[in-house]
């Protein structure tokens, strides 16, 4: 798996994967997640395509040994830095995008000239079934495996030595597999998530306003029902403009949904236990519904565990909803008297995956990243960063550690080894007895 030509050859294989089962990708992710054939398409097929692309298009100078500096005192010699494989990664993957943070992980590990055992996520049996018929219809099985099952068998494979694991999730699971990794040493790459904010300051007009609150709706309530990593969680809005943009949000709502009577057009929860987690923390929020809600009236129901895109005005800041992550159709909006106030509030709680900042002035949002910490900012919009390969995605801290996609992947896991060359024509007196040797080198060193 080391060779240029093997890695170039599955990258291929992914990539003619995709474009061919690409229907079939989409038909179990209705199955598991009820999702638009659109929304599958562009957020689990095209993603992991622009992914492999550009492993593709940069693998060739990724490998190469980087050469780097050698000090006067060890001259005459040559250094450089060796990209190797770390062996066999366990991939670890989520249920809210199956293909997509299958494959991006996937991508990276042979890039990096590794093998992979996956374990796709119990909870999408179509999605998980699939992923298995593909990778062993498309990929050489010698260096790719997957594994299916339950809590029990994802445990005995975690109990395993590997000499990477690349788990995504959630934090109490997070947990689990470091201290699996820690009795073998193994190193470990944790995308978890967390409570992502916006801060969303004044002075915009009232079309960039109608924009922005777009922006945020789709992708923290409409996109896979909120169910990503990085969804915006809360909106810590300035206090003159929280009422301009909770109306807003809910305008950008019912156009983004116009026909309330029919939902089909949207996702739905994954099972019935993440539909009662998210109907609590909206019966126990304490804050206005302005729109949406659990009840069945608004559109919920339990049977097809759907909840309506809902917008919360002014929770209480000790309820679940502003406490635990959403990770679903939810989003709540608390007003704030100045940015100050929305830094001091982010920092009081664990750094976030993701930070969104919306404002009209590049030094205001300069002024809020320079006094915050998070895995990832986007200005102005939400998780588009996350659609750059170029950039690298990760969290911090309590939202995880370590980093991939496009050359961040290829690093993430490769073993970086340090060589050094060095003549036999001429050498320093540095062997015992030492003489002068010492003054010669503080010399040298200056």
């Amino acid at each position: 798996t080391k060779s240029y030509e093997w890695r170039r050859s599955q990258l291929l294989a992914i990539e003619a994967m995709l474009r061919a089962e690409e229907v079939k990708i989409a038909e179990a992710l209705a199955k598991d997640l009820r999702r638009p054939e659109a929304e599958s398409t562009l957020y689990d097929v095209t993603a992991s395509l622009a992914e492999v692309q550009y492993a593709l298009s940069n693998l060739h100078n990724w490998m190469r040994p980087e050469s780097v500096s050698t000090p006067t005192f060890l001259q005459p010699a040559s250094s450089w830095i060796r990209k190797e494989p770390k062996g066999i990664v366990y991939i670890i993957a989520p249920y809210n995008f199956p293909f997509y943070l299958t494959f991006g992980p996937l991508i990276a590990s042979i890039s990096a000239g590794n093998c992979a055992v996956i374990k796709p996520p119990e909870q999408c049996d179509a999605s998980s079934n699939l992923i298995k018929e593909l990778c062993e219809k498309y990929l050489d099985q010698d260096a790719c495996r997957v594994y299916l099952g339950e809590i029990p068998e994802a445990t005995e494979l975690l109990s395993r030595r590997w000499d990477h694991i690349f788990y995504t999730g959630n934090g109490l699971v997070g947990r689990i597999v470091m201290e699996a990794a820690a009795k073998h040493l193994c190193p470990v790459t944790l995308e978890l998530g967390g409570k992502s904010p916006v801060v969303f300051d004044r002075g915009f007009s009232a079309s960039q306003l109608k924009l922005a609150a777009k922006r945020i709706a789709n992708i923290g309530l409409f996109v896979n029902a909120g169910q990503l990593c990085i969804s915006p969680d809360y909106i810590l809005v300035h206090k003159e403009v929280a009422k301009d943009l909770t109306d807003a949000l809910k305008e950008a709502v019912g156009i983004m949904n116009p026909t309330r009577d029919s939902t089909e057009h949207l996702g739905r929860l994954v099972n019935r236990r993440h539909y009662d987690r998210i109907k609590n923390m909206i019966d126990t929020s304490g804050g206005q519904v302005i729109c949406g809600g659990s009840a069945a009236e608004a559109g919920a129901d339990a049977a097809k565990c759907f909840v309506p895109p809902t917008i919360i005005a002014s929770p209480d800041l000790s309820s679940p909803a502003m406490v635990e992550e959403a990770f679903g159709p939810m989003m709540s909006v608390v007003p704030v008297d100045d940015l100050d106030s929305a830094i001091e509030f982010i920092n009081d709680r664990e750094t976030p995956l993701a930070l969104y900042v919306f404002s009209p002035s590049s030094s205001r949002a300069k002024y809020v990243i320079d006094r915050t910490s998070s895995g990832g900012v986007c200005i102005n919009d939400t998780a588009m960063h996350l659609a750059n390969p170029a950039l690298p995605f990760g969290g911090s801290g309590p939202s995880g550690f370590g980093a991939y996609h496009g050359k961040h992947g290829f690093d993430e896991l490769s073993h970086k080894r340090a060589v050094m060359s060095r003549s036999l024509r001429l050498d320093v007196e540095r062997f015992p007895p030492y003489k002068d040797f010492w003054v010669k080198v503080q010399c040298m060193l200056g």
